[in-house]
């Protein structure tokens, strides 16, 4: 195992630790919150996060990705890239002060929305603080920092924060002081632990240069920002403040734990190809591993989750978050096929090259438009909008699987094959977890189904690990050193 794979190794452990532990506190914290607030609420919330996260793409300008992608760092241009973030988070924060009331307008919103879309943003000049801290410790590959400072961020921020105003009564302004609250410490925290220069360097032709390729990946994460809420945006104008609701916790529920996985990955995984960005053959084949783990680890927990999303709503969520039941399957299966192309795409900017994002990005929100447009022309609901959701993400990840197999055609079968065994895998599990609903479903009750549901997922992932030696992603998962020693013999 050579040093980088050493190093890349033991930053996925932290990352999966950090996402693991987000995700025990995230569900006892979803389950409290869903009970002391309405669907309205957080249909609210939904809505009010729209604006500042479409600035949000603007404010950071690609500068962490620009930070850890760049051959060679000097103090001088980490001045330079800290002096963009500031000036890009301040500007974005005044536009997004400015436009809010069009925000709440286009979202037939109360007028109250406008104040909370005012509190939100200033979490983009406080972004610029951390951007460049955030990107120096991913490039410097100290994934434990990384961890410590989300996780704890997450718990104190976050869940502390909302929490406790939602028990003082605080209503729907209990998620807008968490949310402010998670981004302080997020961007606070890493800054502590790196302490770069805090003296802004304005050197326009510098500056022309990171944004040569920052000003790309930013271009992109607001394409991705338009794809991922543009679902929402159309539940809350057309279907109602309810419905986004139920469409926000149902996304979460479906997609939270796929997304802490991939997204754990993606942080490790982008500093590591890029130290390798040049050697094609060996970029390739690190490709159709990560495919191969990616695909084998997301698509069979998509099956648990959908498989059980009516246990998991019932005991999560709660009786009034009935109709959040049948989106979660839905939900969940695009999430997967999003998460996926999302890393795809991380190998692309790897490489520097994310011109070919934008036109696949461009692609999936003309699909989104125009189905959309259909659905509620043919007079289609909340499930007909779900559907155009899965058509994208599907359409999205086809594109990006081309482009990829271009560029490294050597790992055509390999990754085909990953996919293959990934959907078979998957079906073996939703059918396993479907029997034993058939078996206990009117003898037991919720929480008993539940726990069978799980045991029974929990020994057929053992299993797979254990004897799946014909598993492309085992035997990866085995090579790399992620799996104990116990389930390697």
């Amino acid at each position: 195992m050579t040093q980088l794979t050493s190093v890349t190794v033991r930053g996925m452990r932290w990352a999966y630790l950090a996402s693991a532990a987000s995700a025990a506190v995230q569900i006892p914290y979803s389950a409290v919150m869903a009970r002391l607030l309405t669907p309205e609420d957080f249909g609210l919330m939904a809505l009010a996060y729209l604006v500042p996260r479409f600035a949000h793409h603007f404010a950071q300008g690609g500068l962490a990705s620009a930070v850890v992608q760049r051959p060679s760092l000097t103090g001088r241009d980490v001045r330079v890239i800290f002096a963009l973030a500031l000036t890009l988070g301040t500007c974005s924060y005044a536009a997004v002060w400015l436009i809010a009331p069009y925000g709440t307008e286009l979202a037939h919103g109360p007028s109250e929305l406008t104040s909370m879309i005012r509190v939100i943003a200033l979490g983009m000049p406080i972004g610029a603080l951390g951007t460049v801290a955030t990107g120096l410790l991913s490039r410097g590959m100290r994934y434990r920092a990384i961890a410590l400072t989300e996780f704890s961020s997450f718990i104190v921020g976050y869940c502390g924060v909302a929490l406790l105003s939602a028990l003082l009564g605080a209503g729907v302004w209990s998620l807008v002081y968490g949310q402010l609250g998670w981004t302080v410490l997020l961007n606070l925290l890493p800054y502590v632990m790196v302490r770069h220069s805090l003296r802004p360097l304005f050197d326009v032709p510098a500056m022309r240069d990171v944004l040569r390729f920052g000003g790309k990946v930013s271009a992109n994460g607001f394409l991705e920002y338009l794809t991922a809420d543009f679902a929402k945006l159309s539940i809350g104008r057309y279907v109602g403040v309810a419905a986004a609701g139920l469409y926000d916790r149902a996304a979460l529920l479906a997609s939270y734990p796929l997304q802490q996985i991939q997204e754990a990955a993606s942080k490790v995984l982008l500093p590591g190809l890029s130290r390798i960005q040049h050697e094609t053959s060996r970029l390739g084949a690190s490709y159709a591993d990560c495919t191969s783990l990616t695909t084998l680890v997301l698509f069979p927990l998509w099956a648990v989750i959908g498989a059980s999303s009516e246990q998991l709503v019932a005991l999560l969520l709660g009786s009034q978050w009935h109709g959040s039941v049948a989106l979660v399957p839905i939900l969940g299966l695009a999430g997967v096929l999003g998460l996926v192309a999302q890393f795809s795409g991380t190998v692309g900017e790897a490489m520097g090259v994310v011109g070919p994002k934008l036109v696949i990005h461009l692609v999936q929100m003309t699909v989104l438009v125009a189905g959309t447009a259909l659905a509620l022309r043919l007079g289609g609901g909340l499930h007909a909008l779900m559907v155009v959701v899965l058509v994208g993400q599907l359409v999205r990840l086809s594109l990006f699987q081309a482009w990829l197999n271009r560029l490294f055609p050597a790992t055509r079968r390999p990754v085909t094959r990953a996919y293959a065994q990934a959907a078979a895998l998957s079906g073996l599990f939703w059918v396993a977890l479907w029997s034993v609903q058939r078996e206990l479903e009117g003898s037991c009750p919720a929480p008993v189904i539940l726990v069978a549901k799980l045991a029974a997922a929990a020994v057929l992932a053992l299993c797979c690990l254990r004897y799946g030696a014909a598993l492309h992603g085992v035997r990866v998962a085995r090579e790399r050193g992620l799996l104990p020693a116990v389930l390697c013999r």
